[in-house]
Parts: structure tokens; C-alpha cells; sequence
């Protein structure tokens, strides 16, 4: 990090960054809606109030003096954020290994073409988990949406996967986690008066000493301000990624 400029440090008053952004956003993507813009420059704009927590390391040399190179790359990493449900994964990177294989087969007795495809589920799993804290939060966006939350898609805030100014003019930020037993990359401070809401949507509880899971999608309703037409359930939730993989079989 010491190596890295960060937003906060170029010597300039946050007021004066807005002027900037405008400049480099209009430049580079005019062909992008206005609407669209307009929530992006929402996002910046939030960003700023707490610009020391909020903005991530985008890697700019400490001997930048321009914050329009953070601004660029800041805008960069926003619009190239796939929308998880229209992706494609990238190929696996790790050989699976012969010896966990090999154990597998000998317990379940299988055959060389039933070992083959067993590894083969056991990767599709995998890679429905990896992409499934992106679609999750692409839902929520489809929902949250209409009650002022911005998606900070990208990673490009950090402390948060949601954020708004709430009617009293505090910025609200809201970080999402699929389960319980699951890390958050950006759980750090955030200066005072600012408030951070965490959930997460699956609980593992116990009923006679076996684990179930539970869903918190009426916590997060709440704690979003999620009105009737809006309201988001796990029953809808599974619908929205029937719906996903129907449209996108490559998606796994």
C-alpha cells in the first residue's frame, strides 16, 4: 500500500475531484447512458464522503500528481465489471489431483469412467459457488435498486457491496455475504457516522444436532428499506438463477 497513491492522497480538495471525474467520464464514455452516468457519478460522489476508507489501492504510482490517473482507472474497473449472469468462466487454472482421486475411487469403488465423472460434478459445484456471490448480488441489485442503492460493482468501493444517502443525508453502506461461515475482503473502519450494515444470506442452524440453513432475505428487506413490490425471497431468488442458467448454460 505505501507504495500505491490512493485517491486521498493527491493534494487537492475533494470539490475540485468532481470537475475531474466529469472531464474523464464525458471523454471516455459518452457512449455509455446518461442515466447510467448519472449513477456512476452518484457512486463517486458517495465515495467522497469518506474518501480515506472508501476508494480501493487501484495500484497508481506515488509519483502521480494527477488525480485524474486514479479517476481513470477508478472508472475503468467500474464499467469493465462483467454482469455475472451474462459471463463466461475462465478456464481452470489447477490440475486436480491424482491422489484425492485416487482415494475417492478406492472408498466408493468406482470405475475409471465414474471417477471421471465424479471429478466433473465436483468442479461444476465449484464453479456455481464461485460465481454465485456475483449473482447474488446481482439480484439484489435488481431489487434494490428503485429505493436508491448503488451497486459497487467491480470492487469499486471497498467496505461495501451496496451504497446510499439515506434521507438524513448519512451514507449508508451494505455488505453482502452468501453465508455465514463465508469471509468479507473489505470488513474495515469507516469514519464516524457513517453506517455499515452486514448480511449474510444463509444461517446454518441445528435442529436434533443436524445442520439446515436458514435464510435472512426478511433482515435484509429491512435493513434495504425494500418495500411489497420489491420484496426479495429465497423462492425468488432460485427463480432468478433458473432463469440465468436457462439463458446462459456456458455460465458453469
Amino acid at each position: 500500500m505505501a507504495n500505491n497513491k490512493l485517491l486521498k492522497d493527491y493534494d487537492v480538495t475533494q470539490q475540485s475531484l468532481i470537475p475531474v471525474f466529469d472531464a474523464v467520464h464525458q471523454k471516455n464514455y459518452a457512449n455509455i447512458s446518461p442515466s447510467d452516468r448519472a449513477q456512476t457519478k452518484q457512486l463517486f460522489i458517495l465515495g467522497l464522503t469518506d474518501i480515506g476508507h472508501l476508494f480501493p489501492n487501484l495500484n497508481i504510482k506515488q509519483t502521480s500528481t494527477d488525480p485524474k490517473d486514479y479517476i481513470i482507472k477508478w472508472l475503468k474497473r467500474y464499467y469493465s465489471a462483467k454482469v455475472p449472469s451474462t459471463s463466461t468462466p475462465n478456464p481452470k487454472g489447477s490440475a486436480d489431483d491424482p491422489a484425492i482421486a485416487k482415494m475417492v475411487q478406492k472408498n466408493k469403488n468406482y470405475t475409471d469412467s465414474q471417477l471421471e465423472k465424479a471429478i466433473e460434478t465436483h468442479n461444476l459445484f465449484m464453479s456455481a459457488e464461485n460465481i454465485q456471490g456475483d449473482l447474488l448480488e446481482e439480484y439484489i441489485n435488481q431489487h434494490s435498486k428503485f429505493y436508491g442503492w448503488i451497486w459497487a460493482k467491480g470492487e469499486s468501493m471497498r467496505a461495501c457491496d451496496f451504497i446510499r444517502r439515506d434521507s438524513n443525508g448519512i451514507t449508508e453502506l451494505m455488505q453482502i455475504k452468501n453465508r455465514d461461515n463465508t469471509e468479507n475482503s473489505s470488513s474495515i473502519s469507516v469514519r464516524s457516522g457513517t453506517t455499515i450494515k452486514k448480511w449474510n444470506r444463509l444461517t446454518t442452524r441445528k435442529k436434533n444436532k443436524k445442520p439446515y440453513a436458514s435464510f435472512n432475505w426478511d433482515e435484509l428487506n429491512k435493513a434495504m428499506g425494500i418495500k411489497t413490490s420489491h420484496l426479495m425471497t429465497e423462492e425468488d431468488y432460485m427463480d432468478f438463477l433458473i432463469k440465468v442458467i436457462k439463458n446462459n448454460p456456458s455460465l458453469l
